[in-house]
């Protein structure tokens, strides 16, 4: 008969337990508690098994000694107790068949967690390596009307009676080249010119665009202002900025959720859809798709090209002879990645599909940065 063993739990013995042998007779367990040559047998109508363990996986059998004390013992390991089962004669001992059900039962319960588990796992990284596409699906499926109120929400954070030109040759030119870009929209755009000295430009979803008095002062041509309008206008037509602001929804729910107020929601919102960063596809989708508008208006898109090209040397001010500080070139700069490569994807597209109709944008740049100093001095 193969020995077993176990550990011994009872009066006298240690609190962990005590390593001793056993041996599965006809009748009867057999203990060899001491090492002794006698030994200690227990009748299996005298045992009682139950679950044990932290997994509740573990074989407990109990019993009454002679001067009525409690004993019991368990499998040493996972090993041990595959031998002292395998050699039982379960239908004997009571409570075996419970054990037998209840150990079944957690076996289930432990794999229903590990597959639960698994489950989540491999949807956050599905969630993870599909990441934009569900953004944009969630995007897609947000109303137009929603859209619109989510984005005058946006622009009424940023304040615009005190932080907007009201009116002037600046605000009038930005709407001019705009209102051609977009007419026939979907979307009834609305056009504001920003006192912030950044070169910078964004949109804000429902049809908002923002253009900061820094690139007005930058852009050399009415061209290059068609440009960057038509760049800031596809990422609405696509979606782009609402795709953003529904990545950033889950934390704008934890801040709703902290603070109690749906204003400084909006307000984190706004300073992310004026700072937002789009990855190197999605600022390619909004180059592209921005010639193909400018083109699609008769528009000379050369102006993407040139503006572009000022970007990426850091606005190289002519007239002073140096550059720029950085901080005045962090907006367009820092949120539009890989601009070499832009620029020659561009090229490319402009060499593959010359517009032989289109012409050259006029404008009075004079009376636009006059305007700019007026209304960046009033109050």
């Amino acid at each position: 008969m193969n020995e077993i063993k176990v550990l011994l739990y009872g009066s006298g013995l240690p609190v962990a337990g005590q390593l001793v042998h056993c041996v599965v007779g006809q009748d009867a367990l057999h203990l060899r508690p001491h090492e002794a040559e006698d030994l200690r047998t227990i009748p299996f109508d005298g045992l009682r098994a139950d679950v044990a363990g932290f997994e509740h996986d573990r074989l407990h059998l109990a019993w009454k000694h002679d001067d009525s004390s409690d004993w019991s013992l368990i499998p040493a390991d996972a090993g041990e107790q595959k031998k002292l089962i395998a050699a039982l004669p379960q239908h004997v001992i009571p409570g075996m068949a419970q054990w037998q059900r209840a150990t079944r039962s957690q076996s289930w319960v432990w794999q229903g967690i590990i597959y639960a588990l698994g489950f989540v796992a491999l949807s956050f990284v599905l969630l993870l390596w599909q990441h934009d596409r569900v953004a944009m699906w969630a995007a897609n499926r947000v109303s137009m009307e929603t859209e619109k109120k989510l984005g005058e929400q946006v622009l009424k954070s940023l304040n615009p009676e005190a932080n907007f030109l009201q009116e002037g040759e600046a605000v009038n030119t930005v709407k001019k080249i705009g209102e051609q870009l977009t007419a026939g929209s979907r979307y009834q755009y609305q056009w504001y010119v920003s006192k912030d000295p950044a070169v910078n430009a964004f949109a804000i979803p429902g049809g908002f665009v923002v253009v900061n008095s820094g690139l007005l002062k930058h852009v050399d041509s009415a061209d290059e202002l068609a440009a960057v309008l038509a760049h800031e206008v596809q990422h609405v037509e696509q979606r782009h900025a609402l795709q953003n602001m529904v990545n950033s929804a889950a934390v704008a729910s934890v801040v709703l959720v902290v603070l109690g107020d749906a204003n400084a929601v909006a307000m984190m919102l706004a300073h992310q859809v004026s700072t937002q960063y789009f990855n190197r596809q999605v600022e390619s989708d909004a180059d592209i798709k921005g010639v193909q508008l400018l083109h699609g208006k008769n528009m000379e898109a050369k102006g993407m090209v040139s503006f572009f090209k000022k970007m990426d040397a850091g606005f190289d001010a002519k007239k002073e002879g140096e550059k720029e500080q950085p901080s005045e070139v962090a907006g367009w700069f820092s949120s539009h990645p890989d601009t070499l490569i832009r620029i020659r994807v561009i090229e490319e597209y402009l060499a593959q599909h010359p517009c032989g109709t289109c012409t050259t944008l006029t404008w009075d740049k004079a009376a636009m940065l006059a305007g700019l100093e007026a209304g960046e001095k009033s109050k």
